[in-house]
């Protein structure tokens, strides 16, 4: 990690202050997608 922004991590940074407190959710800081791909299947985290 260089420690340079790019403009779409500010554009999500930006998003998540304005963002009320109640309404914020760590995953507004994720890039596009990132969940898609690493989202658990609900069937392996159920017991």
């Amino acid at each position: 990690m260089s420690g340079h922004l790019t403009s779409d991590e500010w554009r999500r940074i930006t998003e998540f202050a304005q963002t009320p407190k109640h309404r914020r959710r760590p995953e507004q800081l994720l890039p596009e997608g990132a969940l898609d791909e690493h989202e658990p299947d609900d069937a392996s985290t159920a017991e």
